[in-house]
């Protein structure tokens, strides 16, 4: 099988689900402690995420403000606010969120995304300082999570962010994408590095790489993760990071961990 990245088709993916945000009260487990460590989820289906019990998954998130059903034990619920359209039920849901034991907060999901959040930066801007920066005291803030698109798409907006910003958007962690090919590793570590470059500019010391995906035969995507996560969990910037997802025919297969995709993912 080949594991292939279609920006359309991650549109449907990324997309808050039906429902979600409607109700105030997240159903995420989260007991004292959460698992430490630098893995995520990703994921549509929460009960998905049991499968990796055991695996040093130390947090997952849905695209939304609720978990939508039981998460995985000892994970920590990431809340996010994807866009515009969900800005009516994010205080509520958010705040629910926090009293249920969230720690981080995403901002938007590919506002540099026409078929995203599809937001201009200093629209962004405004609408983070809204609705994030009240939370500052509460929990830590991710920028808006940018794709690694072409200017004016990709650094290029998160750029344009932080100066319409004017140094009043509470951002503690910069969030970014990448999809490309499993052959590509250089281009990887390249875009990891240039965020970091970037976020180190703002002064903000840690990035999340929030999406990633691979396209390629199911032995060269896990090859490429094999040496993903290393560089990954050893690079002292990276504090959290989340493959592209956890669902069928991805990290999943039927009702267990895929391999061989899943089972490097987990290792």
């Amino acid at each position: 099988m080949t594991v292939s990245f279609d920006e359309i088709t991650l549109t449907m993916s990324s997309t808050p689900l039906t429902g979600v945000g409607t109700s105030s009260t997240p159903q995420a487990s989260v007991p004292g402690s959460a698992t430490s460590g630098k893995k995520g989820l990703s994921y549509n289906s929460a009960s998905l995420t049991s499968l990796f019990s055991g695996k040093g998954i130390s947090w997952v998130y849905n695209w939304a403000a609720v978990a939508d059903g039981p998460i995985l034990p000892g994970a920590d619920y990431v809340a996010m606010l994807w866009g515009e359209k969900s800005i009516d039920t994010w205080s509520a849901s958010a705040a629910a969120a926090i009293s249920s034991g969230t720690t981080h907060v995403l901002s938007f999901n590919e506002p540099d995304h026409a078929e995203q959040a599809n937001m201009d930066p200093t629209v962004a801007a405004q609408t983070h300082i809204d609705y994030l920066n009240p939370l500052a005291d509460q929990v830590s803030i991710g920028s808006p999570a940018i794709t690694n698109g072409g200017s004016p798409m990709g650094i290029q907006w998160l750029e344009n962010f932080f100066s319409a910003c004017g140094a009043q958007c509470k951002v503690d962690f910069v969030a970014f994408h990448w999809y490309d090919a499993a052959s590509n590793f250089a281009y990887f570590e390249k875009h990891v590095e240039d965020v970091i470059s970037l976020a180190q500019r703002q002064g903000i010391e840690k990035v999340w790489l929030t999406e990633f995906g691979a396209s390629g035969s199911e032995d060269e995507v896990a090859a490429f993760l094999r040496q993903a996560v290393d560089y990954l969990d050893g690079n002292p910037a990276v504090e959290r990071y989340a493959y592209f997802m956890c669902s069928d025919g991805i990290l999943v297969d039927g009702n267990a961990i895929s391999n061989p995709i899943g089972e490097e993912y987990v290792k």
